[in-house]
């Protein structure tokens, strides 16, 4: 997995985010949601796959990015879209251990790289307005 940037990372699925500043997530010309993740909310499961769990009432400062991810984690849930993974990884090893205050604070301000999964595809396994999970497996294993 090279280091990209989060709209290369973006444009790698054929997607453009609406404002790399605030946006996590955009719809992928081939009807994907492509969608930034976490590697510290990512857990793998059972034959390689991985399960992205998350609650949006846990953002904070990211008012825009979250109601635009609530629609499309909607939209994909209703329509079983597939869903692309770019993973956000902190930059500095000494952050990763006050990694569990992003909840509390603005996760925009912590240094971060981006890199891509093309191996997995998700579908939202469950969303209540709030809280979802996202489960990842293999192309053509799921």
């Amino acid at each position: 997995m090279s280091k990209l940037t989060l709209t290369k990372a973006f444009a790698d699925y054929g997607a453009v985010l609406k404002n790399a500043r605030w946006a996590c997530s955009a719809i992928a010309k081939d009807g994907s949601l492509v969608f930034s993740c976490w590697d510290h909310f990512l857990r793998p499961q059972p034959g390689g796959s991985l399960r992205y769990e998350d609650a949006l009432s846990r953002w904070r400062g990211n008012v825009l990015g979250r109601e635009v991810l609530r629609e499309q984690l909607k939209q994909a849930l209703e329509s079983n879209l597939r869903v692309r993974l770019v993973i956000a990884s902190l930059k500095e090893p000494s952050i990763m251990a006050k990694a569990h205050s992003l909840s509390r604070t603005d996760a925009s301000i912590w240094p971060k790289t981006f890199s891509t999964r093309k191996d997995l595809v998700g579908r939202v396994a469950e969303f209540n307005g709030d809280r979802f999970v996202i489960d990842y497996h293999r192309e053509g294993t799921s």
